[in-house]
C-alpha cells in the first residue's frame, strides 16, 4: 500500500513548498491531505509489527497527528484548532516549542528559554572601565516552562559548581511573589526586585489599597474602617490557603468612597489574599520609596548582559538541534563572554597601572 504512494508523498514533500501566497483554502487541502497521508503511513507502520510501531520516526508522527488530528466516533478526521503545549512545531527538531511573551509588545518565538544570572559590583564604574560582573549561571529550559522555577535551578546550578548562596538577588518581576519573597526570608537572604502589580479592577479599588493583616486576621480599608469578618479558604487538592476580608453591607452604604470600592454588582466589599500576603504588600509599599528606585539601577546590569549575550554571542540562534546540544552551547557562550570580559579588564587594569608607573618615573625625573 504504501510504496505506491510513495512517489506522490516524495513529490508533496520533498520537491515542493508551499507558497507563501496560497490561499486559506489550498493551506486547508494541503492538511487534509497531509493528514491522510500520515494516516496512511501509520497504518501501513501498524502492519508491519512491534519493532516498526515502536520506532523513533512513526512515534514521533503519531505524536505530530495526535495533536493536529482527531478522530470523531465513526472515524472521520478533523483538526485540531487550539494545539496542546509543547506541541511538535518542526519534525527536526521536536524539542523546540511555541511560546510567547507579553512585555512592552507582544513577543513570539519557537525554541527554548534561558536564565542568566550574574554578579553585581558594588562600586559604580569609572568612565571607560569595563564591567567586574561575571556570569555565574546559564539555565536552559523548554520554551513554556515557567519563569519561577528558573531562581531555583540558577541557585541550585551555582552550589553544584561550588558556590556560595548570594545573600542579595537583584532579579526581574517575573521571579518575585509571595512563595519567593517567604522562601528568602526563610533563608536569610534579600530578594531584591518588583512586585508584580495586583489585578486591575477597573475604577475601583485593588487590594494594594487595603492594610491587611492576616496574623492578625484584620484589614483596614481605604477609607479606615475594620473589615467585619475573615473566612480561612483552603484549596484541597493544592493545599493553598488564602484568607478573605468582607466589610458589612451596612458600612459599605454608608461609605463615602462606595462608589471607588465595591462594585455595582457587589453589596460590600471583599478582599482575597493569600496566608503570606505581607511580604508582597511590603514589597508594594517599598517599591514606592526612592531608595527602592535607587537600588533598582543594580538591575540594568542584566539587560545589559543580555544583550551582549544576543548580539555579541547569538544566544538566540542555536547551532544545534535538541535540549541537550543546545544547553551545551549556551554553557559555551557564558564561558566566552566571561573570557571576553576577563581579558578587557585585564588590560585595563594593566594599561591603568603602566599609566601609574609613567606617572611616578615623570614625578622622581623631573
Amino acid at each position: 500500500m504504501l510504496p505506491a504512494a510513495w512517489a506522490a508523498q516524495w513529490e508533496r514533500y520533498v520537491e515542493s513548498k508551499v507558497d507563501a501566497r496560497s490561499t486559506a483554502e489550498t493551506l486547508e487541502a494541503k492538511a487534509r491531505e497531509a493528514g491522510d497521508d500520515m494516516q496512511l503511513i501509520l497504518t501501513w507502520a501498524d502492519q508491519q509489527g512491534e519493532e516498526w510501531k515502536q520506532g523513533e520516526a512513526i512515534k514521533l508522527l503519531r505524536r505530530v497527528f495526535a495533536e493536529n488530528y482527531e478522530l470523531d466516533e465513526q472515524g472521520e478526521r478533523r483538526r485540531i484548532r487550539a494545539r496542546p503545549p509543547g506541541a511538535v512545531q518542526n519534525p527536526h527538531e521536536p524539542e523546540a516549542q511555541w511560546s510567547s511573551k507579553d512585555t512592552t509588545k507582544n513577543k513570539e518565538w519557537v525554541g527554548y528559554k534561558t536564565q542568566v544570572a550574574e554578579t553585581v559590583q558594588e562600586t559604580v564604574c569609572q568612565p571607560g572601565e569595563p564591567t567586574r560582573n561575571f556570569i555565574t549561571a546559564i539555565i536552559t529550559q523548554n520554551a513554556i516552562a515557567s519563569d519561577r522555577p528558573g531562581l531555583t535551578e540558577v541557585l541550585a546550578e551555582q552550589a553544584s559548581l561550588g558556590l556560595a548562596a548570594p545573600s542579595t538577588l537583584y532579579v526581574d518581576g517575573a521571579y518575585v511573589h509571595t512563595q519567593s519573597l517567604k522562601l528568602a526570608h526563610d533563608e536569610g537572604r534579600e530578594l531584591r526586585g518588583p512586585a508584580p502589580a495586583p489585578p486591575d479592577r477597573g475604577k475601583t479599588f485593588t487590594v494594594e489599597a487595603f492594610d491587611v493583616d492576616v496574623a492578625k486576621r484584620t484589614a483596614l480599608c481605604p477609607a479606615g474602617q475594620r473589615s467585619s469578618n475573615c473566612s480561612r479558604l483552603e484549596v484541597a487538592k493544592t493545599g493553598k490557603i488564602d484568607y478573605r476580608f468582607e466589610w458589612s453591607d451596612g458600612v459599605c452604604a454608608a461609605c463615602p468612597q462606595r462608589a471607588e470600592c465595591v462594585g455595582a454588582t457587589q453589596s460590600h466589599r471583599t478582599v482575597a489574599v493569600g496566608e503570606h500576603h505581607h511580604f508582597l504588600q511590603t514589597r508594594r509599599r517599598e517599591m514606592q520609596t526612592e531608595d527602592f528606585k535607587k537600588e533598582m539601577h543594580r538591575r540594568n546590569g542584566g539587560e545589559g548582559s543580555q544583550s551582549e549575550l544576543v548580539r555579541g554571542h547569538g544566544l538566540r540562534h542555536a547551532r544545534y538541534r535538541g535540549l541537550a546540544k543546545v544547553r551545551l552551547q549556551n554553557y559555551l557562550i557564558g564561558a566566552a563572554c566571561n573570557l571576553r570580559r576577563l581579558s578587557r579588564r585585564l588590560v585595563w587594569e594593566a594599561t591603568r597601572q603602566s599609566l601609574a608607573c609613567t606617572t611616578q618615573v615623570a614625578a622622581a625625573t623631573g
